[in-house]
């Protein structure tokens, strides 16, 4: 993508205000610091849990930051409000993908006490629950294991399919969690998923956030990660990709493979993620475990979790407006032999590897498709398509570029264009359909000098993908296959006059980019909102690795996925952009169940059918609870499908 556009003015932050307003950090008012301070000594006489009344007895109200005065008295009540609680470690079950920033002192509004984590997924599906601890004395490092989990029948649900993290907390632009656009400080935001959360340390006194390195031979220094961005930079050339100095890919830099015991403040949050992976043919039930508590080899309490496994299987998803139309998935990253080498010192078999691992990961996190750099001249392109076939990407769509003969003539043009289909044809089959990237963000008039190019190149099977404004629609939007726009997710205008020529998918960017550390609001631009608004495909302007110096100027760094030595560290936003093509796919199920009852000969049927057709029409994909709309459709499903059995 190119940003000389001036994207700020597609987007308007009077629109970011309905998206943001819950997702700032609690404000404790005057009101709130003496209602706390007149329940403080009641919630303190009250407590029956002795580790309770004894973190109490050890706080004084006048030398504590207020906020975690208030967390402090609230915590009190919900732990006097469950008196068979007698553990040294509160515990909060939280909504996965929240508004709300999980702080070490921010209380968890939207959390349930002493409440089991529960998870409902589909088969075929990543599904997500979190919580949060509370410890009422200092403990040090806590070792947090998984418990067996079984169903009513004694059926287990496979371990390797469980993976437990925790939310490193670490510095992030100051304009993060609900923008792209940067700030020049930086502030504490949640964000990575980690397996040892010593991998990155965090210096509040310093504001500086730093890697850990771990040599071959076990010997261990730490990387300053967010130095001033005018000394942070490797190159001459201080662009927004190759800038950072820290070199996130390199065998010394990555996560452990399993979840490392974790250290627990006293009266300080910590948030964990769960993520399930229920297969293709799990079998259904409510499956029962625990997440247990160990401190130096003795038991100090268990969380428990229990999944739901739902009797269906999760489809591919599909367009609102044509349940037979695929909906693609893919996105604009700068995911390459160079760029990785200029991460990993240069190792080309590491790159191998770590290329693999990271299109493995992006399938996993429902992105089927990758722009393939390069052209189809060269060995990478087609080295990075095999990989693409083994992580299980899509094989009937490919987008990348290839070598137009732009200044030959017409006949050597389409000799071309012939050679083209050929060669794909030979490498991937005749029914593949090839989508080419050729020019970006461009006027009409580039649009239509190229229409007797694009000609040529259609003839033979080949289409192509632009990104822009309206103008390429009025140049040329009979012509093209792929376009994606420079308009918000949710806006509906915006696909009307493509869809109602019918021949291009249509995707989204730039309202917002990808940099937003936010979950809630990931899974909603990329779910629900563009789907209902009949867009068909998603590539937005993201890229993965870094850096991971989040201090920039006009745009923070756009990053889904960090990079690491063995491919990419999750963060809270990767996970809000799985949520939401799992909506999407909950709801191309739906819509195709509904089509089908609406066909029934039993008006009953018909009626179920129509009313699961009314109540997706009637969401408001800006302001309805993606939760709710989840298990609202998850319980439409069920009825559907268990009417149409009969």
């Amino acid at each position: 993508m190119n940003f000389t556009w001036k994207h700020a003015a597609v987007l308007s932050l009077l629109s970011l205000i309905p998206w943001s307003g819950s997702a700032q950090v609690e404000k404790i008012s005057d009101a709130m610091y003496r209602d706390s301070l007149k329940q403080f000594p009641i919630q303190e006489k009250s407590a029956k849990n002795p580790y309770l009344k004894d973190y109490l007895k050890s706080l004084n109200p006048q030398k504590m930051d207020e906020m975690a005065f208030v967390t402090a008295t609230r915590v009190a009540a919900d732990l006097n409000k469950n008196p068979d609680f007698k553990g040294k470690v509160a515990y909060y079950a939280v909504p996965a993908m929240s508004e709300l920033m999980r702080l070490p002192e921010t209380y968890p509004l939207d959390g349930k006490a002493v409440s089991p984590v529960r998870i409902i997924a589909a088969q075929d599906e990543y599904e997500p629950g979190s919580f949060l601890v509370y410890p009422l004395e200092e403990l040090g490092k806590v070792e947090f294991k998984l418990t067996p989990f079984k169903n009513e029948k004694g059926v287990v649900f496979p371990a390797d399919q469980l993976d437990l993290k925790v939310i490193k907390v670490w510095y992030q632009n100051k304009n993060g969690w609900w923008s792209y656009f940067a700030d020049t400080e930086l502030k504490l935001i949640p964000e990575l998923l980690l397996n040892d959360e010593d991998l990155i340390k965090v210096d509040t006194e310093k504001v500086a956030n730093y890697a850990r390195l771990t040599e071959k031979d076990g010997s261990q220094s730490y990387f300053w990660l967010t130095p001033p961005r005018e000394v942070d930079h490797r190159y001459g050339d201080p662009s927004y990709r190759r800038f950072a100095s820290f070199q996130c890919m390199k065998p010394n830099f990555k996560d452990a493979a399993t979840l490392q015991p974790v250290t627990l403040n006293k009266g300080a949050f910590k948030q964990f993620f769960l993520t399930v992976q229920t297969k293709k043919g799990q079998a259904p039930g409510l499956y029962k475990g625990a997440v247990t508590m160990v401190r130096k080899g003795a038991a100090i309490g268990s969380i428990p979790v229990t999944i739901k496994v739902l009797p269906f299987e999760l489809p591919q998803p599909a367009a609102y407006y044509d349940v037979n139309k695929p909906f693609l998935v893919s996105s604009y990253s700068y995911i390459s032999f160079d760029i990785i080498e200029s991460l990993n010192g240069g190792d080309r078999d590491l790159t191998k590897q770590q290329l693999y691992n990271v299109l493995e990961n992006q399938v996993k996190h429902n992105q089927t498709m990758h722009w393939v750099r390069g052209n189809s001249s060269n060995y990478e392109y087609w080295f990075t398509i095999d990989v693409m076939r083994r992580c299980g990407m899509r094989m009937d769509y490919i987008m990348g570029g290839f070598p137009i003969r732009i200044g030959d003539t017409r006949m050597d043009r389409i000799q071309d264009a012939k050679i083209q289909r050929k060669l794909y044809t030979e490498k991937l089959g005749p029914k593949t359909s090839i989508f080419f990237g050729y020019g970006d963000e461009p006027g009409a008039g580039w649009v239509r000098q190229q229409l007797g190019l694009f000609e040529d190149y259609q003839r033979e099977g080949i289409d192509f993908a632009i990104a822009g404004g309206d103008q390429v629609f009025y140049a040329g939007g009979h012509t093209y296959r792929f376009f994606n726009t420079a308009r918000n997710p949710e806006e509906a205008a915006a696909t009307r006059k493509w869809n109602d020529v019918g021949k291009a998918w249509v995707a989204w960017y730039a309202c917002q980019h990808v940099g937003a550390e936010n979950p809630a609001f990931n899974r909603r631009q990329n779910g629900l909102a563009p789907y209902l608004a009949n867009y068909s495909a998603l590539c937005n302007y993201a890229h993965h690795f870094g850096p991971y110096n989040d201090r920039s100027e006009t745009y923070k760094p756009m990053v889904f996925a960090y990079g690491c030595g063995d491919g990419v560290i999750d963060t809270l936003q990767w996970e809000g952009f799985r949520e939401g093509i799992d909506d999407i796919r909950y709801a191309t199920l739906l819509k195709r169940l509904a089509l089908e009852a609406c066909n029934s000969k039993d008006i009953k049927i018909e009626y179920q059918g129509r009313a699961a057709l009314q109540f997706m029409a009637e969401i408001d994909s800006e302001s309805v609870d993606m939760n709710t709309a989840r298990l609202e459709m998850i319980a439409r499903i069920l009825e559907l499908k268990n009417l149409l059995k009969k």
